[in-house]
């Protein structure tokens, strides 16, 4: 599996853990390492009073030092999320999205994930091209993503093919490739019986758009499918669950959603707030 190499060093892998958590746990942390060292760990040499006194020396010196040196990290990494949702946030549309540049257009991708639940890990590639950029845990499954920042390429088969590759050879669990541009038919057919999502201009402004309403509204991260995703879910029942009837499939919540494209499009039905990792729907039933 790819790993960024800023985890080579203790205080960067701390910086990325720290990325991922609550706001809270920087402080808690630095304030534990304060006590550990000040009054636990001198405590844990039993022995001489020289020996005892010598390291509660060093605790007494250390750990001002470490605690102090973990604060400037978390704030590192509140600025860092900041920076994030900000340039979430300032997204209108798909020509905003490619003005950005290659590193923040991985930015970008990675926080409307992480807006979605996910643990998102930047690999720390360099160039705009190649290789994994993010990995994506939670819900139970390991995403790989790749980022073309292409404006108007479109993307063919042989990036498809080894993204593949790189799936199959790392054992995750599915991959997704988000570009801005479009697929050729070629590469939208490749991905038939493979778990490979393709996230071209279209997709991506509705993830970007998904990530924004998460962050206003303070709900679960809900997606409308398409009209080829619809067909690729769960077949609908024929009953009509109330609004707060879970999902029969994962437990989550139902919630009616509009769809907006293919044969469908225009129709309301129930759909799972789990998706796209569920994909159960309901027909809506007008009252």
């Amino acid at each position: 599996m790819p790993r960024n190499r800023r985890q080579e060093n203790p205080l960067d892998a701390i910086f990325d853990t720290l990325v991922t958590v609550p706001i809270w746990v920087g402080p808690v942390l630095a304030g534990g390492t304060y006590v550990a060292l000040r009054f636990i760990w001198p405590a844990a040499f039993s022995g001489e009073e020289a020996t005892q006194t010598f390291m509660r020396g060093i605790g007494q010196v250390a750990a001002p030092w470490l605690a102090l040196v973990l604060v400037f990290v978390w704030l590192a990494a509140e600025y860092h999320k900041r920076k994030r949702r900000q340039l979430l946030e300032a997204q209108t549309g798909i020509d905003s999205i490619r003005g950005l540049s290659w590193q923040e257009f991985e930015h970008l991708v990675g926080e409307a994930y992480r807006r979605r639940g996910y643990l998102v890990e930047e690999t720390g590639t360099s160039g705009g091209d190649g290789g994994i950029d993010l990995i994506l845990k939670g819900h139970g499954e390991t995403v790989l993503v790749q980022c073309k920042q292409w404006r108007t390429h479109r993307v063919g088969v042989k990036p498809v093919r080894e993204l593949y590759g790189v799936l199959v050879s790392e054992r995750a669990d599915r991959a997704v490739l988000a570009t801005c541009g479009t697929f050729t038919a070629e590469a939208r057919a490749f991905t038939q019986g493979k778990p490979i999502q393709l996230v071209a201009a279209d997709e991506l402004v509705e993830l970007v758009r998904s990530g924004q309403d998460v962050s206003s509204s303070g709900a679960s991260p809900a997606s409308e499918p398409s009209g080829a995703q619809l067909a690729a879910g769960v077949t609908a029942q024929t009953v009509d669950p109330a609004p707060a009837m879970t999902c029969p499939k994962c437990g989550g919540a139902m919630v009616l959603r509009t769809a907006k494209r293919g044969p469908n499009a225009g129709s309301c039905f129930w759909g799972c707030t789990g998706f796209p990792r569920c994909r159960v729907t309901f027909p809506y039933k007008e009252p």
